[in-house]
């Protein structure tokens, strides 16, 4: 019998969800969106929470596992376009990685006492590997302390919640919404829900693991709708809190640590100040690490799967003697220490936040045309148009503000799109190389006949004339 029931799977569901997007995305959203940042997770949740809809009951109507490849799989004939998803879903995990590494370069540098420039990657991509080394010894699940992870961030994140609304409701320069909801334009919040998108792709995690849900379908609906309501709760109170607490030149310096630095905000007692900066960093270091622990694992075990379809290169499938996928897990890090390496944090965060708002909006689209998968269709209706509007709003407002951004994400999905098409041209090539390569050896074999039988026909004549 499964050992995950209704309260493991929403600790899953809702430790895949925060992670360390919180963490590292609050401050580009405050960026985008200043005061009405609370209102960009809001939708996003509501976008999330549609999406969940389709993703529980297209696994239930399935019965499989694997999430959006999974469904591409069975509703798409042309391998091309899986194949697409499938390096899409791998390079979105890849950037969420970098994300999430950069958050904890981040924090980690602003609790030394010394500082550099290099300091910050450098302790991003040792994270990286330190988890690639960790990975290659085929880490085992510990179910009851990640339980026990998952909840103490939520002590935490609800602790700095509570104290931080009581003190803008008791300090009298401290004001809500002191320079407007809106002051960053009406769509600003719109804007925000696609960069920061990737704060809320982790529910899906639960349907890589639905054999093993107990109660399947109505286990799994529970745990997804409660961890994306409960995350987005969360959400919507810290955004509230921080932006409230800081100014926006403050957020403007502090993008990185956001949460951090709000935190020292909170209190005017030095030791209070020290403490609470102290218990949020860390939770920071050990969301963001468990997270890139979680999501690397997972993530070179969703490469194994998609190359054993031949979607990847066989590179992928390769397993060791313990079953590790070594070779996934290096390429994975490698990537993703490239890109926590280079990248800025709002450029990661968006670009991962892009690539999975568009692999939702297609899962949103397939059970809105698959009728026997669920009950009504207004809900994925809203989920695709959710993710297209945020999608489209984001891609226009990038144009208009940051096209060198634009250009990053763009080029990072070119290669993707190249690499696809000449790896799938290249296996039509090798199926035409060797169908020629059959034909040639046909015709060589009837060459060889016909020679053969001119030989037999010559001999009985010669013995003939004799």
């Amino acid at each position: 019998m499964s050992d995950l029931g209704l309260k493991e799977s929403v600790a899953m569901g809702i430790g895949g969800i925060i992670g360390g997007g919180i963490f590292a995305a609050l401050g580009v959203a405050a960026s985008i969106a200043g005061d009405a940042a609370f209102i960009a997770y809001l939708l996003a949740g509501f976008v999330a929470l549609a999406s969940a809809y389709s993703y529980v009951n297209m696994t239930s109507h399935l019965e499989d596992e694997g999430g959006s490849f999974t469904f591409l799989e069975h509703y798409v004939d042309n391998k091309n376009i899986a194949g697409m998803v499938g390096w899409i879903l791998v390079v979105g995990y890849i950037g969420t990685m970098a994300m999430y590494s950069y958050a904890f370069g981040s924090f980690a540098a602003n609790a030394l006492p010394f500082t550099s420039e290099l300091l910050r990657p450098v302790l991003s991509v040792g994270i990286i590997g330190l988890f690639v080394l960790v990975n290659f010894l085929g880490p085992s699940k510990a179910g009851s302390s990640e339980d026990l992870l998952v909840y103490a961030k939520i002590c935490i994140l609800g602790l700095f919640s509570i104290s931080g609304l009581y003190m803008i409701f008791q300090r009298p320069e401290l004001t809500f919404f002191a320079e407007g909801v809106l002051q960053h334009g009406f769509l600003s919040p719109i804007f925000a829900v696609g960069a920061i998108f990737v704060s809320f792709e982790g529910f899906q995690l639960l349907t890589y693991e639905y054999s093993e849900i107990e109660g399947g379908h109505d286990t799994l609906k529970k745990a997804a709708y409660i961890s994306v309501i409960a995350s987005t709760l969360i959400y919507v109170l810290v955004a509230l809190v921080t932006t409230n607490l800081m100014t926006a030149e403050q957020i403007a310096v502090h993008k990185e640590t956001a949460l951090a630095f709000a935190s020292s905000q909170i209190f005017h007692n030095y030791f209070l100040q020290t403490g609470s900066v102290l218990l949020v960093s860390v939770a920071a270091l050990f969301s963001t690490a468990s997270a890139i622990n979680a999501t690397l694992f997972g993530t070179s075990r969703l490469t194994y799967r998609i190359a054993s379809d031949n979607e990847l290169p066989d590179l992928f499938s390769f397993r060791n003697s313990k079953g590790v996928p070594t070779h996934s897990i290096a390429v994975v890090g490698g990537l993703t220490a490239l890109f926590t390496f280079l990248g800025s944090l709002e450029e990661v965060t968006t670009f991962a936040s892009v690539a999975f708002i568009s692999i939702f909006a297609i899962v949103n689209f397939i059970c809105l045309k698959d009728r026997e998968s669920r009950n009504n269709g207004w809900v994925p209706a809203f989920g695709l148009l959710g993710s297209l509007s945020a999608l489209v709003l984001l891609i226009v407002h990038l144009f208009r503000t940051n096209q060198h951004m634009l250009y990053y994400i763009g080029g990072i999905f070119a290669v993707v799109f190249v690499a696809e098409f000449f790896y799938f041209e290249r296996d039509e090539i090798e199926e035409e190389v060797e169908e020629i390569e059959r034909d040639v050896e046909k015709e060589e074999r009837e060459i060889e006949e016909e020679v053969e039988k001119v030989e037999e026909d010559v001999k009985k004549a010669f013995e003939k004339e004799e």
